[in-house]
């Protein structure tokens, strides 16, 4: 989540607003220009140094210089994501990569995209696919907890460098199912402008014409599940989820907040919300945003939500991996105030 507000335009007096902070805060600091900064500079002179716009200018003026062997391992995985190359042959090439992959994290989707593209180069099409395969059969929500703020040095690259990663592994000699699969994943389940239009450019026709055919479905059943639903009128569609077809765990993850389900909810529902509530609050949390939802289950527990959520929603701030959800839900919500503009300057700044 970032902000696309015009800071260009945000004058001292506005920053006393919580809104126009976290807007600041939030703000891509690829886009921050040194004309902004300098105007922001001198707004933010007169705040103590405890203001969270006053710590996130020196945050942002700071540059921590890599170590050379962060130099090294960044220089030359942008010169290999950067080659013609499909097929690394030359042996103590293979052997940089393959050591770089035993110690490269896999905890984001650009960690994992680099890891499955190095895997493609040293010509292990197998490893690469079971790294696409892990993504598209991840619910959503998991996936998008993974894009809390904490980045590691091979996420830099890869996010900085994900075209270029993406037309490799889209456009290699090799079977592209896996790769088709997750950018319908990706179509499906993400709103990130950039990223959506990133993959328009690849062709998904070879996948979208076997869609009805078991062998796709075993790759990533719940992904097909939810793509041959998604081309039902909604009338099949409800039809098709009151049936035993599609477990309600299934639906839960994959499919209720994506699609409009009025018509389907009923006290059938009622137990699914239960264990999520009490296995994973904040994606229940975010069912409960659906009002019909929300008041099946009030009548069924006799107590409202949301406003009692706000204390749980503060305190997931405080977990990298539960950050970003958390604050969305909050800005939802209307609840801006010191403390959510405290923990999210925490946040940013963490180590």
């Amino acid at each position: 989540m970032v902000s696309d507000f015009d800071i260009e335009k945000i004058t001292c007096t506005d920053l006393n607003q919580e809104v126009n902070q976290l807007g600041i805060l939030l703000h891509p600091p690829e886009v921050i220009n040194e004309k902004f900064l300098i105007k922001l500079r001198d707004c933010v002179l007169r705040l103590s140094e405890t203001h969270p716009l006053k710590k996130w200018m020196k945050w942002i003026s700071s540059t921590k210089p890599l170590n050379k062997k962060d130099q090294d391992q960044s220089r030359f995985l942008v010169e290999t994501i950067n080659s013609q190359f499909n097929l690394i042959t030359d042996l103590k090439m293979k052997g940089e990569i393959i050591n770089l992959l035993l110690e490269m994290p896999e905890d984001t989707l650009p960690e994992q995209l680099l890891k499955s593209f190095l895997y493609l180069l040293i010509g292990n099409i197998t490893r690469s696919d079971n790294i696409l395969s892990q993504i598209i059969n991840t619910p959503p929500r998991v996936n998008w907890e993974k894009t809390g703020l904490k980045a590691s040095l091979y996420h830099k690259i890869s996010r900085d460098n994900i075209s270029q990663i993406f037309k490799k592994i889209g456009k290699h000699p090799a079977d592209r199912k896996m790769f088709q699969l997750l950018v319908i994943y990706l179509q499906s389940y993400y709103n990130d402008r950039n990223l959506l239009s990133l993959t328009d450019d690849y062709d998904t026709d070879e996948v979208e014409s076997k869609m009805s055919l078991s062998f796709l479905e075993l790759k990533a059943p719940h992904l097909i599940h939810f793509v041959r639903l998604s081309n039902m009128r909604e009338n099949r569609r409800i039809q098709e989820m009151r049936s035993d077809k599609y477990p309600l765990e299934e639906q839960s993850y994959w499919f209720w907040p994506f699609f409009e389900i009025d018509p389907l909810i009923s006290d059938s529902m009622v137990p699914e919300l239960k264990r999520i509530e009490a296995s994973d609050l904040l994606w229940f949390i975010y069912l409960i945003e659906n009002e019909k939802i929300a008041d099946v289950y009030s009548r069924k527990s006799g107590k409202t939500f949301l406003p009692g959520r706000r204390p749980f929603l503060k305190e997931a701030m405080n977990d990298h991996r539960s950050f970003m959800m958390s604050l969305y839900k909050l800005i939802e919500l209307g609840d801006l105030n010191k403390d959510v503009i405290n923990k999210t300057t925490d946040q940013l700044l963490r180590d």
